[in-house]
């Protein structure tokens, strides 16, 4: 999984900047938003009410950035130094000419470069409002919250059972708006996983239990995407970051059903070779024993001689 590329979608993004993601009708990485495609409108005091997470989120980032600065402001005038002052001006003069931005809500398509359909999303934007009439016009960042068609993180094997793949797109597409859900949608993937391994257990923990048995590597592995699911159960804990970790977690983790498809495969030839080779090692034995029956016989000839 390219995490530096959820990584550079995070916060807000101009168009410039954002990279192309993985497309979900084709697979190839040409998914973008086409610019002429873009409706926004100013949010109005109503939505603050309901806003999104990111919404808040930036609106908490501007207010700690205020209040530092005038921190630093204030600790400047009081040292009552020329530098000090300077420095201070300083500080209240960027300020001011600081390029002002507004929120909008958007919405666009994202077209594949490769294969040309496209999906939906929807989300908000900050673009600039010019202070003034020479002031130079800048890009808007765009940060998408919903896409129609969920865009998978990574690429999931066709052999990987179909209900797995459903709880992990569900993960993928709540990731960018709701972290907590994200994560809950990872653990029911969990609980699918070990299902269609045949694990019965009364509960996720058990089932891990019992699977450590026949797979102890990926039942670990998955013990700890578990914890990550039971904090998006049952808080608010779980971050981007640590659901990038737990989705590179599962990618290696879902490797077991192509190559258990595999060694299902192998069972023929390996019949076969056994047949053959077990055969030829038991003519070899037989021969063995006869030798050395001929010989016992001979030995026992002479000496009875």
């Amino acid at each position: 999984m390219n995490t530096e590329k959820w990584k550079s979608i995070l916060g807000f993004v101009s168009l410039d900047d954002y990279p192309n993601l993985p497309c979900p009708y084709c697979q190839h990485e040409a998914l973008n938003i086409e610019e002429g495609t873009i409706v926004s409108r100013k949010v109005s005091d109503s939505y603050k009410n309901v806003a999104s997470r990111h919404f808040n989120l930036e609106q908490m980032k501007l207010q700690q950035e205020k209040v530092e600065q005038s921190k630093q402001v204030k600790e400047l005038f009081d040292s009552k130094s020329l530098l000090g002052v300077l420095g201070a001006v300083g500080l209240i003069v960027n300020e001011v000419i600081k390029p002002n931005y507004h929120f909008c809500k958007f919405t666009a398509f994202m077209v594949c470069g490769h294969c040309g359909d496209n999906v939906a999303v929807t989300g908000l934007s900050q673009e600039h409002k010019k202070k003034t009439a020479n002031e130079s016009q800048l890009p808007a960042l765009f940060k998408v919250d919903h896409f129609s068609v969920p865009i998978p993180m990574f690429n999931i094997h066709s052999l990987v059972p179909v209900s797995i793949q459903f709880e992990l797109l569900g993960a993928f597409s709540y990731f960018h708006v709701d972290t907590s859900s994200s994560a809950n949608k990872l653990r029911r993937a969990i609980e699918k996983f070990c299902f269609e391994l045949g694990m019965d257990g009364s509960n996720l923990g058990r089932q891990i239990e019992q699977l450590k048995k026949s797979h102890p590597v990926e039942a670990n592995l998955l013990n700890t995407l578990r914890l990550v699911g039971n904090e998006g159960t049952h808080s608010d804990g779980v971050h981007e970051d640590d659901l990038l970790m737990a989705f590179d977690i599962v990618e290696e983790v879902l490797t077991i059903f192509p190559r258990l498809d595999k060694l299902k495969n192998l069972e023929k030839p390996q019949a076969i070779l056994s047949e053959k080779f077990d055969k030829k090692k038991s003519q070899t034995e037989q021969h063995v024993i006869e030798n050395m029956k001929s010989q016992e016989a001979r030995f026992i000839d002479k000496a009875q001689g």
